[in-house]
């Protein structure tokens, strides 16, 4: 006779789960193709909403043992935070994740990692989130847009395949500024901070099919300090007062590029008067 053993509570559940997916049968039945009494299966059926809530009980206790040794970690964190936030400073998630693993190390927490999971979930307990301080975005004419699409694209887009298709519009890259968003507490009110205006301007362009022109980059000095020593430039660079693009450098890109061509490309750019050129492209 074998010797009687009680499941213990993650087995019953495992027994009820499979009963759950068996054909409907007799409890008689079931419990042969389970492998219990029927008089378990029997006890266990009438108290599946104590075995169901026990089951529960063990995985938040489980949670809480995982936790265990990043109290540490997770306080100093909040106290870091909170300090930063007092003075306003922009913090990013990367950041912050960042921070969380060199106060484990400043803490003897070698192993914790602060994972994308554990961040998410700290965020929650702490009441944060991801907000931008000010700011706003103007809308695009997108009634316009709609109508060029169905009445001009067609005709042009019939001429040219798509690798002979390109798009250019410049960016600005503000190098000096924080971000615009930052984690707060929820209650928290954000304010703004002076913007540093220093930047650069970079034209891109790509084809309707991935290639992608190298960058022109526009800077307010000719020869930057941080050049000395430096051969080659993964971009093409030039400059102006304002590092802003003109009809000049615009007409230098564009006359360079064509010398490099072998065919007729399709070149769409915005309105800005820096694109209004009079060369003549071969």
């Amino acid at each position: 006779m074998n010797k009687r053993r009680d499941l213990s509570v993650e087995e019953k559940l495992d027994v009820l789960k499979k009963y759950d997916e068996l054909p409907k049968t007799s409890q008689r039945q079931a419990a042969c193709k389970l492998n219990v009494s029927q008089s378990l299966l029997g006890r266990m059926l009438k108290s599946r909403q104590e075995i169901e809530n026990a089951s529960l009980e063990n995985v938040n206790s489980n949670r809480e043992r995982k936790r265990v040794g990043k109290e540490e970690v997770e306080e100093a964190l909040k106290q870091w935070f909170t300090k930063v936030r007092q003075k306003d400073v922009r913090v990013t998630g990367p950041l912050l994740r960042q921070k969380a693993e060199d106060l484990a190390k400043k803490i003897g927490k070698d192993n914790f990692v602060a994972t994308e999971g554990w961040f998410h979930r700290w965020k929650k307990r702490e009441n944060i989130s991801f907000v931008k301080p000010h700011g706003e975005q103007g809308e695009a004419n997108h009634v316009a847009a709609r109508l060029w699409i169905h009445s001009e694209w067609p005709s042009l887009i019939a001429k040219h395949p798509p690798s002979c298709v390109f798009n250019a519009d410049e960016t600005g890259l503000y190098f000096r500024a924080l971000p615009e968003h930052t984690y707060a507490f929820k209650n928290e009110k954000t304010r703004g901070t002076k913007t540093s205006k220093e930047r650069l301007t970079i034209l891109c362009c790509a084809s309707m099919d991935g290639e992608k022109r190298k960058l022109l980059v526009i800077g307010k000095s000719k020869n930057p300090r941080c050049f000395k020593g430096v051969k080659n430039l993964p971009v093409d660079y030039t400059a102006n007062s304002n590092a802003w693009m003109i009809k000049e450098i615009f007409t230098e890109w564009l006359i360079k590029w064509d010398n490099e061509l072998h065919h007729d490309v399709l070149l769409l750019v915005d309105n800005c008067t820096a694109h209004v050129v009079t060369v003549k492209c071969t």
